[in-house]
């Protein structure tokens, strides 16, 4: 048997034909036929189609999802920084309605805690339209227009916002300036390198103002290219507001370009003259425009230089001087149980302060022959602040240390008694000469050091806004702008409920700061809008009989919307500063207390036709009071409840709420329908 091994293939007779015509060989036939192995020379395998366009297709398929992929993702992200930029803005425009309302009536203190509200809440906006801002704008072409148009709306809006905010940064940010400091001791140098201060801030305020002029004109170009009908309804009360902001900070900053030419010359420093009155008020014997006059200064202003800084002790010889003249000028009705002669120290009878201020100047010129352009007040707690800040003053001709603890009661029996007691000052009869001497050396202990000089601006600006600190000017303008920062005492106009509690101490004695005051406001709304409200006054006198002590008898003076008409018995009631008023006394003797109500309504004063209403209140604390405690006891109607109130009574409809007035505020509740 053979082996296969051994078994050697039939070799066909090989037949030669054209080349053309030469069958194809499968390469195991062609090895068949040969007798030894050939060269083979290599050559491309014929390709097949069919594997190939597989390939292709799964190349394809493997980018098109890759992309779908990017664009998802990209999308996902879009949408993401979409609904970041959006709440954002949200976030933002809650400080919106604010601040346009603060510009609108010039509130500087607001405007100031609204921007920095802003520019904290702006840090995670710009970070996130640096990072996606120019992504969505780039993905923005990959969507259909009509889709886009809102996330490029609100991209739009988070800019303008942005450059609203850079805007106020032009013009309230003097970090670059360089204050330099005096080496004099005295004053009056004191005074003058403040005013060099001031001039240089005046100085660079101009171009600061064009510059936040084109930023806020910018902005409102972004913001009012936005369509609101892009956004959804919650979304156009965002738009709105920036709309309404970009639009007030125009006028805003065409409002301020004025005002550096306007204190400029105020303050003498584009030349001229001026000169002020500084009135120092007894607050312990309260009086509307915030205390008795007992003493006075006048400032002399040259050129932007403080050149004299004269201090009046004894406002009773321009009175009596005047008075032996032979000027009669009867009192006015609240103060004529206290005189037959209505003279300076007597003028600060007005709740508004600039009113008070305009017949101070008035009598002031009668009684001097000489004219003033303003008037700056400050009271006794002002005084007291400023003494922690300074410490004790020492006045060795007194033999007396005077500090916050002891300058009512040292002072005050200095001026009363101890000046008296040396015959040798009744000629010269100048009662208040101690608060003369001790003046400067307060002023330079004021402005000893940069520490001190921080801790007494804080007190200031406390005082300010408390209305321990006062101030008017004959210049428009610069009275526009104290009544912005709320240093103008004026009565304000007020949008729904307003509360003005005026008090005037005519008991001739200084019991005012021993008075400790409660206010209950009682208000109903009924199903017609209809607000009923009971006032009720509680005075605690904690002081005693003892000079200069006594029955505190006031004269109470309350201010209630124009429209109030009065359901109680009273004594008195008058329209006065755009207010209903009610006049009537109010005496509380030392050891007790002492109550006074007014029950007034308002037809229709609040529509309750829509889906939602406001309750709004505004309080306007006296000037020179300390605070008092003020509650609301609020029943509001049948088929609504409040949204921005908690703890409140839902099945009386009931709200309480609490606060010490110890600033002019606003209060507002929401009602939506329930």
């Amino acid at each position: 048997m053979k082996r296969i091994e051994d078994i050697k293939p039939r070799v066909k007779r090989k037949i030669v034909t054209p080349e053309a015509s030469k069958p194809f060989l499968s390469q195991e036939n062609f090895l068949a036929e040969s007798d030894s192995l050939p060269v083979v020379e290599t050559e491309l395998p014929k390709p097949n189609f069919r594997k190939q366009k597989i390939k292709v297709r799964s190349w394809w398929l493997a980018f098109f999802l890759l992309l779908i992929c990017i664009i998802f993702f990209a999308g996902f992200e879009l949408l993401k920084a979409k609904a970041q930029i959006s709440g954002n803005i949200s976030n933002l425009s809650s400080n919106f309605s604010q601040l346009s309302n603060a510009m609108s009536k010039k509130d500087f203190a607001t405007i100031n805690s609204q921007i920095q509200n802003l520019n904290q809440k702006s840090t995670n906006s710009i970070i996130i339209l640096q990072s996606v801002g120019q992504d969505v704008y780039a993905l923005n072409l990959l969507y259909p227009k009509g889709k886009s148009s809102k996330i490029t709306a609100e991209i739009d809006l988070l800019r303008g916002s942005q450059m609203l905010l850079e805007s106020f940064s032009k013009v309230f940010n003097f970090d670059s300036l360089s204050f330099s400091k005096s080496q004099n001791t005295d004053y009056l140098s004191k005074i003058n390198n403040y005013l060099s201060a001031i001039s240089q801030i005046l100085s660079a305020a101009p171009n600061k103002i064009r510059q936040a002029s084109l930023y806020s004109g910018e902005a409102q170009n972004l913001s009012q290219s936005a369509n609101s009908d892009w956004f959804s309804s919650s979304d156009k009360n965002s738009v709105r507001r920036l709309q309404d902001l970009s639009k007030t900070s125009a006028d805003f900053f065409n409002y301020l370009q004025n005002v550096p030419e306007s204190l400029s010359s105020t303050l003498t420093l584009n030349g001229g003259k001026k000169s002020y009155l500084i009135l120092f008020l007894n607050n312990t014997e309260i009086r509307p425009g915030g205390g008795f006059i007992g003493s006075f200064a006048r400032l002399d202003l040259n050129n932007g230089r403080a050149t004299a800084l004269d201090f009046e002790t004894n406002i009773y010889t321009l009175d009596k001087t005047f008075v032996a003249a032979g000027n009669k000028i009867a009192p006015e009705e609240d103060i004529s149980s206290i005189t037959n002669d209505w003279t300076m120290r007597d003028a600060n009878i007005y709740a508004d302060y600039a009113t008070s201020s305009q017949k101070v100047t008035w009598f002031y010129q009668q009684e001097s022959g000489k004219k003033v352009d303003g008037v700056i007040a400050l009271d006794t707690t002002l005084f007291q602040e400023l003494l922690k800040v300074t410490g004790p003053i020492d006045i060795p001709d007194y033999n007396l240390e005077i500090s916050d603890e002891n300058f009512l009661s040292d002072v005050q029996y200095q001026v009363e008694i101890g000046y008296y007691q040396d015959k040798s000052n009744w000629s010269e009869n100048q009662p208040k000469k101690i608060l003369s001497d001790m003046m400067p050396k307060f002023l330079s202990a004021l402005t000893a050091s940069v520490a001190v000089e921080s801790a007494a601006g804080k007190e200031i600006i406390k005082g300010i806004s408390e209305k321990h600190l006062l101030a008017f000017s004959e210049n428009s303008t610069v009275e526009d702008l104290l009544d912005g920062i709320g240093m103008s005492g004026k009565i304000h106009d007020a949008n729904g409920d307003y509360l003005y509690i005026s008090e005037s101490n005519l008991g001739v004695n200084k019991s005012s700061l021993n008075v400790v005051q409660t206010v209950d406001q009682n208000v109903e709304i009924d199903s017609n809008g209809k607000i009923s409200e009971k006032l009720s006054i509680v005075r605690k006198h904690s002081g005693s009989y003892e000079w200069p002590d006594g029955e505190n008898k006031s004269l109470m003076r309350i201010f209630i919307p124009l429209s109030s008409q009065i359901d109680s018995s009273v004594q008195k009631t008058q329209s006065q500063f755009g207010k209903n008023s009610v006049v009537f006394w109010q005496n509380t003797l030392p050891g007790q207390s002492s109550n006074s109500t007014v029950d007034y309504h308002r037809d229709s004063a609040i529509n309750i036709t829509n889906d939602s209403f406001d309750y709004q209140i505004t309080i306007q604390k006296q000037s020179g009071i300390e605070s008092y405690k003020w509650n609301l006891y609020l029943v509001y109607p049948q088929g609504w409840k409040p949204q921005n109130v908690e703890g409140y009574d839902a099945t009386n409809r009931k709200i309480y709420l609490s606060n010490q007035i110890s600033k002019d505020s606003v209060f507002r509740l929401h009602f939506i329908r329930d």
